[in-house]
């Protein structure tokens, strides 16, 4: 293979791994915390033998997670909370505490606070989240301090734990809007400091995607590797007329 199908396959390697990305965004439009994926790309320049000239290739340099925040849409559950600003719930998962943006909470049957997913959700330091019997009323505070009336009295029970990291890149997902990260990375989130982050009651963060967008992406992405199959159809036709007509003439 001669240099222009090295430079069309390199841009098609790169533009079905952006597909891929789009697609899996499009897929999580509606999953409650998701942050979608972008990704980076990088032209690099190899010297060719021939004096002044170089060839242009296209390598997929990195994916990386929109950690910006998505709009919240109230839901008045008293168990639904979401997340303004930089942080995350933690929850206690097969295998140690995760991180998600999914605020979207129940009670299980021993008054333990859960996720969706049935996993324990956790306070500050890391231990579950469990509510008193026979509450009512759950107050939740922008710092994430629980409050529930028993016996008619108002009481604080329980803190969510919010966390951050310094280091959003030592954070991986592990499906939908989950995250692990290294053990140390993730620390208490102090929600006493102005503009740390804020808790929402009765509300659910939607998704970062935009559907639109993302599928609009997605077809512009499909016709230009569609463009560079052509491209390269073309290429391997001119390379092999080329090879008949040699054959011929000698």
């Amino acid at each position: 293979m001669d240099g222009p199908t090295y430079v069309t396959l390199s841009a098609q390697v790169a533009l079905q791994r952006q597909l891929e990305i789009v697609a899996n965004n499009v897929a999580n439009s509606n999953t409650t915390g998701y942050k979608a994926d972008r990704q980076l790309f990088q032209s690099y320049v190899q010297k060719l033998a021939v004096p002044g000239d170089s060839i242009s290739f296209v390598q997929d340099r990195a994916t990386y997670i929109d950690m910006s925040d998505g709009p919240v849409n109230l839901t008045g559950a008293p168990l639904d909370v979401a997340i303004t600003g930089d942080a995350f719930f933690g929850v206690s998962g097969p295998n140690g505490t995760v991180y998600t943006r999914d605020g979207h909470f129940q009670l299980g049957s021993d008054g333990t606070l859960m996720n969706s997913s049935g996993f324990p959700v956790v306070s500050p330091d890391g231990e579950p989240i469990q509510l008193p019997a026979n509450f009512s009323q759950p107050r939740i505070t922008g710092e994430g301090a629980i409050h529930v009336r028993v016996n008619g009295v108002e009481q604080m029970v329980a803190q969510l734990g919010l966390f951050r990291t310094a280091d959003p890149l030592a954070m991986r997902k592990i499906g939908g809007s989950t995250f692990s990260a290294p053990a140390g990375a993730m620390q208490p989130v102090d929600t006493a400091e102005a503009g740390r982050a804020r808790v929402v009651q009765g509300g659910l963060e939607s998704s970062t995607v935009q559907p639109v967008l993302e599928i609009s992406n997605m077809t512009a992405l499909s016709r230009a590797y569609e463009r560079l199959q052509t491209l390269l159809s073309d290429d391997n036709d001119r390379e092999r007329k080329m090879i008949e007509t040699l054959g011929q003439t000698g």
